[in-house]
Formats: structure tokens, sequence, C-alpha cells
């Protein structure tokens, strides 16, 4: 399943990626009611929430617009871009919010369809200020200078060794004999529907004629969902890998979180003050 990336003045290095594996799950309360029993996977005490990813978007851009005003080069406010899913979770493994399905389809919600990033408009002289000079990019820039006061990095923020891990155990577990058992059950449920679809997070086949169309398909995909317990197992699956994983590398889970954690902090003192 395609993700999207969504963050403010991309620009610069430390754009945040949404989400993890390919696909997403449910958000925590789904994920209780698609009967999983847990609220979140393992490895997300390890990962960065969306709302500390917000918190240092945020304070980047205040920081920058504050840079460009002190030089005397103000720009407006940059235009903030939320993430449009709502956790890590959601979609992961296909769509369980029947109600979301039954209105929009496979599309999410107007209010939480973003806009594609777009860096901010800048004149001539601006960019250099901006960037640091001509050529872009040079860390003497405010883009450098907001980098700096945070100690942002993409690998501080983007705790690239638990992500990693999690698309390692998002790999195996679709591989598992109880996933891809619960997969086949949940392709049979489609065909009796006259789907013929091979996995819930398979996009191919997905292109349904007409809004009409693609409601009832998606609607057609929650409910066979629920019914082959394809997400259920499928969480407890990836969650027993993922629970093998850390405890091998829980070190150097903890000392990268540990990294994040800090420049989150001083993301959430430039909000403050």
């Amino acid at each position: 399943m395609t993700r999207r990336t969504v963050v403010t003045a991309c620009a610069v290095a430390v754009c945040v990626a949404v989400g993890g594996a390919v696909g997403y799950a449910t958000t925590a309360g789904g994920t209780e009611r698609a009967g999983t029993g847990r609220a979140e996977l393992p490895v997300q005490a390890y990962l960065l929430s969306y709302q500390q990813r917000d918190d240092l978007n945020r304070a980047y851009e205040r920081l920058v617009e504050r840079c460009m005003r002190e030089r005397g080069a103000p720009v407006k406010a940059l235009t903030h871009v939320r993430p449009p899913l709502k956790d890590f979770l959601e979609r992961r493994y296909g769509l369980t919010d029947l109600e979301q399905a039954e209105q929009y389809g496979y599309g999410l919600p107007p209010s939480r369809d973003a806009a594609p990033p777009t860096a901010p408009k800048l004149t001539t002289a601006q960019r250099r200020v901006y960037d640091g000079a001509s050529g872009g990019g040079q860390p003497r820039g405010c883009v450098g200078w907001a980098v700096r006061q945070l100690g942002d990095t993409s690998r501080a923020r983007d705790t690239p060794f638990a992500m990693d891990l999690q698309r390692k155990t998002w790999d195996a577990s679709a591989k598992d004999p109880r996933v891809v058992a619960a997969v086949a059950r949940w392709s049979s449920c489609m065909s009796a529907r006259g789907y013929h679809l091979s996995s819930p997070v398979d996009t191919t086949g997905k292109a349904a004629v007409g809004k009409a169309a693609e409601r009832a398909q998606a609607t057609a995909e929650v409910r066979c969902n629920r019914s082959s317990g394809v997400v259920r197992d499928w969480f407890a699956v990836e969650a027993a890998y993922q629970e093998e994983s850390i405890e091998r590398d829980k070190d150097t889970l903890i000392a990268e979180r540990s990294a994040a954690l800090r420049v989150v902090g001083r993301a959430r003192a430039v909000l403050d003050d």
C-alpha cells in the first residue's frame, strides 16, 4: 500500500516520514475493537508518536520564521500540514473503519486530505537567508540554524533502527503461515462478495469505477477483515516477532529513543517560549 509523506518545508533535511511498513492498521481503539486485545505494537514504545513528530515540525517552523525575521528577511508563517493518518497503526493490515469505508471508500475524510508539502515561496534575497547561500543547504542559513537549535537530525527523529525493525517484522509476519491462512480466509470472503483480491494490503484491483462502487468494495473489505480475523491474527503474529527482536536489541533501541526524546524536549521548550 502506498504511504504518504506529509511534512512542512521539505526543502530542509528534517522531513518527517509518516508511518512505517507497507500499509497501516487501525487506531488504538479500532485495534481493540478488531479483537487484538492490544492497543499498540511493541515497537511503538521506541518510536516517536505522531504528536511528538508534529511538535518537532511546529518548533522547526517557528525557529525558521524567527530567524528570518531577525535577519531582516521575514516570511509569512510556514503552512503547517499534519499527517493525514491518525497514527502509526492506521491501515497497517487493511481497512478497519466501517463508517469511514461506507462514506469515503478508500479515501480519508475531507478534513484529513492534506495538501502535498511545498517549499515556502521566497525571493532570491530571502532564499539566501533561508538556505545560507545561493547554492542552498549551507548550515549558516536559517534552516541549518533551526536544526542546530533543536539538535535535530533525521537520524534522531526518525529512529531508524526501530523503523527498520518494524519494517522487517511486517515483512516476516506477512509470510508467516498463520497470517497466510488468515489472508486466504479474507480473500475467500471477498471472492464470495464478488471481489477477487489477494490481500487486504494489496492495492491491485482496488481501482473501483465510480465512488459508489468504491464505497461498496471498501465496505466489503472491512466486513471481511472482521469476519476472517485477519487483523487480529496479523497483529498478534507481528507483535510476537517484534518482542523477539526487541529483546535482542533493547539497549540500541533505548539509546536511540532517548536521543529522539531529547530533541522532542527542546522542541517543546521552543513551543512553550
